[in-house]
């Protein structure tokens, strides 16, 4: 019987399956840990729902559906949101129902006027342009409840503390900046002016 010599022997072969399987084993645990961190990531915290109406949320474009505003002052309101989340604050804004733009600014071309409401997203960037409380969701202080009819909401209504004023003169100089005007029934109440131009893109 032939003997061979422990130099000549052959080469035991590699284990290549033992190899593939700890790589895999190995990719697999790394997947699992990416996972469950994933899954215990924090949720996003969201804005309580706002009043009655048609609201719009954050998006920087507000949703006007069904209500009469022009394209022009579609844009207009989008730029007056812009600029509002730029100082952590939120828009919102509805269709005032029954409005056909005649509304004490002499007639708005077809335009639907609007209520017209701020939220904090941010209360520390807020306050560098409101005044009063200022907690993150809340709605800024104005003095009489948005979309509610009453003397107090009366742009010429007085007997307010210093900060509802400020605030109340704040937003309306706002609004005027992306040709709106307040109508005088309200603080909230706002129509786009007739033949202003159209917002720069």
């Amino acid at each position: 019987m032939p003997v061979t010599h422990p130099l000549h022997a052959p080469p035991r072969p590699i284990r290549y399956l033992s190899l593939a399987s700890s790589l895999a084993l190995s990719l697999a645990l790394a997947l699992a840990a990416l996972l469950a961190a994933c899954g215990h990531s924090p949720p996003q915290t969201a804005l309580p729902p706002p009043g009655p109406g048609r609201p719009v949320s954050t998006e920087p474009a507000p949703g006007l559906a069904g209500c009469r505003q022009t394209p022009a002052a579609r844009a207009a309101l989008q730029g007056v949101a812009l600029e509002l989340q730029a100082r952590g604050l939120a828009l919102q804004v509805r269709c005032q129902e029954g409005s056909g733009g005649s509304g004490g600014n002499g007639g708005n071309g077809g335009n639907g006027s609007s209520v017209v409401q701020l939220r904090v997203l941010d209360g520390i960037q807020a306050r560098a342009v409101l005044r009063g409380p200022l907690a993150d969701g809340q709605a800024v202080d104005m003095g009489t409840p948005c979309g509610v009819a009453s003397p107090g909401a009366a742009v010429t209504a007085g007997g307010f503390s210093p900060d509802v004023q400020y605030n109340r003169q704040w937003l309306r100089a706002l609004m005027a900046r992306h040709q709106f005007d307040n109508l005088p029934d309200a603080w909230w109440h706002f129509a786009y002016r007739a033949g202003a131009p159209a917002p720069a893109r």
